[in-house]
């Protein structure tokens, strides 16, 4: 992964991305939240059940079909074995029976709409059940059985699960059984192609080893679209957020949702309308009246104070004695100025006594003790002078708030406090400043402590409505804010989901390539003389497998163009590439019924693929159709061959089969040996097992001869279906031709011999009391005959 993004320009950010997300959800969570990348342990694998396992032996009793306990020996090792048996048989229990044994379930009943599967799984004749699978693994002596087991009282999720008598871990089967089934039942094979596509996907993913790339890519693409979620949050509900603002009568909300009308709104403004910290929104005013302020009280105590302390001493000092003392120091100073000047004059006011020196001792010790009235005087004045310039400087002017709040609150009252207040600035008498200063403020006070509890209760009132808009609106704020950080985020994301989304169809293209070639292999050896071809097979992006059928070279649906035999061959070409890859601890594959709905012709080629996967893995198909029986013997393709019989009270054997021939001379020994049997009658018996031998051998013969020069496999049966008789039979295999069989007997005489003759008279008639040892020894030679 690091050398393929080293050769793509992916921006730096986005390629640690990839590398996290490849690295495990705990990873990517720190790259994102910008944690510095170490790196991580390797996931230890989980411990799987080994390599190289065969099945060496199936044991059931009590289970669908089977009743007493049955085993079906397999030879531990590649090659192909085939299970047949009538429909009824039981064979069908074995191989469900294997697959219940290692997997816990069986996909037939799991696919099934009807409980009728699931509710006969236990045999009517006998209910304590039993299935064993005994596995060969390479490398190891010792054999492993795996067994299930349930008491008559247990249903099928119950009983008793276990490998070599511990417990069964089913945890060490479930990856390798889930990505390598080994078992492919009847019902899968119908539902290959139109069961949910995402299951053959998920059968085929699973193969190319790319769980962590696609475990990345699903994590990116959690987190994008977490991102984009968020991203595009505020932008949704940015239009219902402005709509309500907008329908209100605050300023403020008018104010946000012009704010939030804008294309890039400013967030700055609309986080200090949310928060409160811009006023100016239609309560600005009301906010200037409550915060309105007036000189504290205990400023307005001491004005008062140092107001009637003034006013007192000038009050005490200025009496009208005063004001003479006042008058007389300044014509003493006048007169003592006169004196000091020219001395000796004589008094300018009375015009009787004389300036001299003796007067002008007194006169000074008289002027200066008016002189420090004076001064005294004139102190208390000043303080007066300061005290009511104190006083005028508490009254200040009418605030303009009162004047533009008008139209918001009724500020009459409190204009006419004020302006009465203010006022008092002009007053030139202190004791009048002092009788009407500090009423006019009380009045003041009352007024605006009145105005200000009226503005605050219309602000109650405002910011009742106001709050819960402030709280969306702050909501959407914070909205926003985490969209603004996760957008850069955010397309990193996306740029390392589409590099790694590509990556992963590229290599998932590669790595399906083998086994898509496998498959088209395998479908050119099963389509015989199909006009159906199977190209490229590719896993989509939808999750859904794309097969590139053609019919006649045209392009269409699988589904749409291919018969039901059709679909089986091309289910078993995807199937069986999966089971046979190396990586798989399966060296076997067990396959139920292939043959159903195929044509003559596709059953040669099934006979001639399973030939072929035999030579490396162990393979075991279960057939009630003899045809492929017929084919592997008449191709000459090694295989071995069970036959399940099953009789009364389900008691089921297994048996190993010969070719039809050899069955009907081993019957027919066996009837010759039955001294139960009444002698006319066990003659004739004798005679039409021959008869059926001579009958199969020739069957045998025509169908390699015909089918080696090319006729198709259906001309081929509708001829065999014209012979009617023994001769018809062995003329179309000796001489090649159904309307020769008068030339038949002549033919045998000069080729094989009379006794040949004699051997078809003496089938004919029934043994007619001749040699029956004889007859059955005549009959195996020319059935050789045929056969070579």
């Amino acid at each position: 992964m690091a050398g393929r993004l080293a050769k793509d320009d992916l921006t730096p950010r986005a390629a640690e991305l990839v590398l996290a997300a490849c690295r495990g959800e705990a990873a990517l969570e720190r790259a994102l939240d910008g944690v510095p990348t170490r790196e991580e342990t390797p996931r230890e694998r989980t411990d799987g059940p080994g390599q190289g396992i065969f099945v060496s032996e199936i044991r059931v009793r009590g289970f669908r079909g089977i009743g007493p306990q049955v085993r079906l020996p397999l030879a531990p090792g590649p090659g192909l074995t085939v299970v047949t048996g009538r429909n009824g048989s039981g064979k069908s229990s074995f191989a469900e029976a294997a697959e219940l044994a290692l997997t816990g379930y069986n996909a037939r009943w799991t696919r099934s709409r009807h409980d009728v599967w699931r509710q006969g799984w236990r045999n009517l004749h006998q209910n304590n059940t039993l299935v064993e699978l005994e596995l060969v693994q390479a490398g190891q002596a010792n054999r492993t059985t795996i067994r299930r087991r349930w008491t008559p009282e247990e249903d099928l999720a119950q009983g008793e699960w276990t490998q070599d008598g511990r417990p069964f871990d089913d945890r060490r089967w479930h990856d390798v059984l889930e990505t390598y089934r080994p078992f492919l039942p009847y019902s899968e094979l119908s539902t290959v192609l139109d069961a949910q596509p995402e299951d053959l996907y998920e059968a085929l993913h699973s193969l190319l080893g790319l769980e962590a790339i696609t475990e990345a890519q699903q994590s990116l693409a959690e987190h994008r679209k977490r991102l984009a979620e968020i991203v595009a949050r505020p932008y949704d509900r940015r239009e219902r957020v402005r709509a309500e603002l907008a329908a209100s009568p605050d300023e403020r909300a008018r104010r946000a949702a012009a704010l939030l009308g804008s294309d890039s709104p400013d967030l700055d403004a609309i986080a200090d309308l949310a928060l409160g910290a811009d006023v100016g929104g239609g309560t600005g005013l009301l906010h200037q009246i409550v915060d309105l302020s007036l000189p504290p009280d205990d400023e307005i105590d001491r004005c008062r104070e140092n107001l009637d302390l003034a006013l007192g001493a000038v009050t005490v000092l200025a009496t009208d004695n005063a004001q003479d003392s006042l008058r007389c120091s300044e014509i003493l100073r006048l007169a003592i100025q006169l004196q000091e000047s020219g001395g000796g004059q004589t008094c300018p006011v009375c015009d009787l006594g004389r300036l001299d020196g003796l007067w002008l001792s007194k006169a000074r010790q008289r002027a200066e003790h008016l002189t420090k009235a004076a001064a005294e005087l004139h102190e208390a004045a000043d303080r007066l002078d300061v005290a009511v310039a104190a006083a005028r400087a508490l009254c200040q002017p009418m605030p303009d708030v009162l004047l533009e709040a008008q139209d918001v609150l009724d500020t009459t009252a409190s204009m006419q406090a004020w302006q009465a207040w203010e006022d008092c600035f002009s007053i030139d008498d202190p004791v009048r400043l002092r009788q009407e200063l500090f009423d006019r403020y009380a009045d003041l006070v009352q007024a605006v402590d009145q105005l200000k509890s009226v503005a605050r209760e219309q602000i109650d009132r405002r910011d009742l409505v106001w709050r819960p808009m402030a709280l969306a609106l702050f909501e959407w704020h914070s909205q926003a804010q985490q969209a603004l950080a996760d957008a850069e985020v955010l397309a990193d994301v996306t740029e390392a989901e589409n590099w790694i989304r590509k990556t992963a169809a590229t290599l998932r293209s590669e790595r399906i390539a083998p086994f898509a070639k496998e498959s088209q292999r395998i479908w050119q050896r099963l389509r015989q003389q199909s006009n159906v071809d199977l190209g490229a097979v590719r896993l989509g992006g939808t999750r859904n497998v794309e097969l590139d059928v053609s019919v006649d070279g045209v392009s269409n649906s699988a589904l749409a163009v291919m018969s039901q035999g059709e679909l089986h061959s091309l289910g078993l070409a995807l199937f069986l590439p999966r089971a046979m890859v190396d990586e798989s601890p399966f060296r076997f594959v067990v396959i139920d019924d292939p043959v159903q709905a195929m044509d003559p012709s596709k059953v040669d080629g099934l006979a001639q693929v399973l030939a072929d996967v035999g030579l490396t893995r162990q393979v075991v198909v279960f057939t009630h159709d003899e045809r492929l029986v017929e084919a592997l013997r008449r191709l000459r393709l090694p295989a071995t061959v069970w036959e399940v019989c099953r009789s009364e009270e389900s008691v089921v054997r297994v048996r190993m089969s010969d070719d039809p021939v050899g069955r009907c001379l081993n019957d027919a020994r066996a009837m010759r040996g039955d001294e139960d049997l009444p002698e006319a009658l066990r003659a004739e018996l004798v005679a039409s097992c021959c008869r059926a031998a001579l009958e199969a051998a020739s069957h045998a013969r025509f169908r390699r001869e015909r089918l080696g020069r090319g006729m198709a496999h259906a001309e081929v049966e509708r001829v065999l279906e014209c012979a009617l008789t023994t001769r018809q039979k062995l003329a179309l295999a000796v001489l090649d031709d159904l309307g020769e069989p008068a030339k038949l007997l002549p033919h045998l005489e000069n080729v094989v011999g009379s006794w040949a003759v004699d051997l078809l008279q003496a089938c004919r008639v029934g043994g007619d009391g001749g040699d029956l040892d004889v007859l059955i020894r005549d009959t195996e030679l020319l059935a050789g005959w045929l056969q070579r």
